[in-house]
């Protein structure tokens, strides 16, 4: 009776799941960012552009950087007389909505990959 062998590179392997992880880094922070501004507190703009200049969506990292943003993260009614979608928690807020869809576009993003 003749035996199966089954050689496989499990470090290859990983390299390439890692790759494809890396690659995904970027275009879902962007997403999940602009997916986050549909909801956040918007009276100036301020608040939304300081999210777009000092976030680094390539190291997995989004700021929203004014001296305000973490109070009206929290706290207060949010205005929606400019942005009518504005919530308090705003990042949690696109996560309840994308959440799905941010998992989907990571995975698809590193199934081009491995």
């Amino acid at each position: 009776m003749a035996g199966v062998k089954i050689d496989f590179d499990a470090k290859a392997i990983r390299a390439r799941v890692q790759k494809g992880i890396d690659k995904s880094v970027a275009p879902l922070m962007e997403q999940v960012l602009k997916d986050s501004n549909y909801y956040c507190r918007q009276d100036q703009g301020t608040l939304i552009a300081s999210s777009q200049t000092a976030s680094r969506p390539a190291d997995g990292v989004l700021i929203w950087n004014t001296p305000y943003a973490r109070r009206v993260y929290y706290v207060g009614v949010p205005s929606k007389d400019v942005n009518k979608n504005a919530e308090l928690m705003w990042f949690h807020k696109a996560q309840s909505v994308h959440g799905n869809e941010w998992a989907a576009l990571a995975q698809k993003t590193i199934k081009k990959e491995v």
